[in-house]
């Protein structure tokens, strides 16, 4: 049946409906009829390479007995969907119910099959992509493999840039090592000259370490800036409200754009997420009044140095308290010795002649005893 013969019987049918509604069905088949005039085109071409591909396989010039089998079940459970779609489109246009039928059961669960199939068929992208590369190798023409030389050919195939575990052995080595066995007979190790390793890793190297890092910390505190911004005779520098964050902006919109183009997220740094959080939030200017942790360190600094200082002035106090005690100590050790001689000269008197023995009798001062006393009288002098 021709084009014209059908649209004249169906505008016989609807000859009773408005003219609106009748144009509208006849653009509609017309449409229907130029996409079944494009079916037909693509089903001729599908059978002239279905039979090649056919024809090729039954001279055995494929080989199907080692290929992918993941891909093997792909291709069987994608045909066997098209046949029932096609089946349940046969049965819409002969006016019979698909309700409860069972194709579409079975058309339901092909469906998940092809869905289960896709991250698996990924996980074997990078093998199904280097047979197909090689087979293209392959079936090129033999002057052309001829004149072009192995290393050209790797550079032009990108799936040759794979990892090589024999790589990982150092063939130069091993080459010179046998030439030395070879040529002496006996093994000689390499000469190495030992270098040492220098790290301190003592208590003041990490307490250096760990000042200079308050130190530079300090000096990008807040405090320390606007201390700066307020003595220092050079001009204000301050910038324009808003550029920043417009720069922001901009690149964000860049970076969203690239992403949707190519389907793939970028990563961002621990300092691009900072200083992003930093300009979408709200600055506080009342937020860091009170935090002087950052400038601890020069607190810390201006204490030891008032502690040193300090202990400077203990030290002189004690060492003049101490002889202002032992002065003090003098004195009464002389008016102790003043009072027992008197008592002792009284004893003496009382029990003269009583005692025999002159040794018990007290000894009196000796020369450096005398000297001694003088020298303290006259030093408190």
């Amino acid at each position: 049946m021709s084009e014209n013969s059908l649209i004249n019987n169906i505008s016989e049918e609807i000859k009773d409906n408005n003219s609106s509604s009748q144009e509208n069905n006849i653009n509609e088949i017309s449409k229907f009829i130029k996409l079944i005039n494009e079916l037909k085109l693509k089903i001729k071409e599908v059978k002239e390479q279905l039979s090649s591909i056919t024809s090729r396989v039954k001279n055995h010039e494929i080989k199907t007995n080692q290929g992918i089998s993941l891909l093997e079940i792909k291709y069987h459970t994608l045909l066997e969907y098209i046949t029932s779609l096609t089946f349940i489109i046969y049965m819409k246009l002969n006016g019979q119910s698909i309700q409860n039928h069972p194709v579409v059961e079975n058309l339901i669960e092909l469906r998940v099959v092809l869905e289960k199939l896709k991250p698996l068929e990924q996980k074997l992208k990078y093998q199904i992509d280097k047979l197909i590369r090689a087979t293209i190798i392959n079936d090129d023409d033999d002057v052309k493999l001829s004149s072009t030389s192995g290393n050209s050919l790797a550079l032009s195939n990108p799936l040759s840039f794979k990892p090589n575990p024999q790589d990982l052995v150092s063939k130069t080595e091993d080459s010179n090592d046998a030439a030395d066995v070879n040529n002496n007979g006996i093994y000689k190790a390499p000469k190495l000259a030992p270098v040492h390793f220098e790290e301190d890793t003592g208590a003041k190297f990490k307490r250096e370490k760990e000042e200079l890092r308050l130190l530079s910390r300090a000096s990008k505190s807040r405090l320390i800036k606007d201390l700066i911004d307020e003595y220092d005779d050079r001009p204000e520098e301050s910038t324009l409200v808003g550029s920043s964050q417009k720069d922001d902006n901009t690149e964000l919109e860049e970076r969203l754009r690239y992403e949707e183009e190519n389907f793939i997220r970028l990563s961002l740094s621990k300092k691009e997420l900072k200083r992003l959080k930093k300009n979408t939030t709200f600055e506080d200017e009342f937020e860091n009044l009170n935090d002087f942790n950052d400038v601890a360190i020069l607190h810390k600094d201006v204490e030891a140095s008032e502690k040193e200082r300090t202990n400077v002035l203990n030290k002189r106090n004690l060492r003049r308290e101490s002889f202002r005690r032992q002065d003090i100590s003098d004195d009464n050790d002389d008016d102790v010795e003043v009072l027992s001689s008197k008592r002792n000269g009284k004893k003496k008197e009382l029990f003269d002649g009583l005692i025999s023995d002159p040794s018990q009798f007290r000894k009196r001062n000796n020369k450096f005893q005398t000297a001694k006393k003088n020298f303290k009288r006259q030093k408190r002098k």
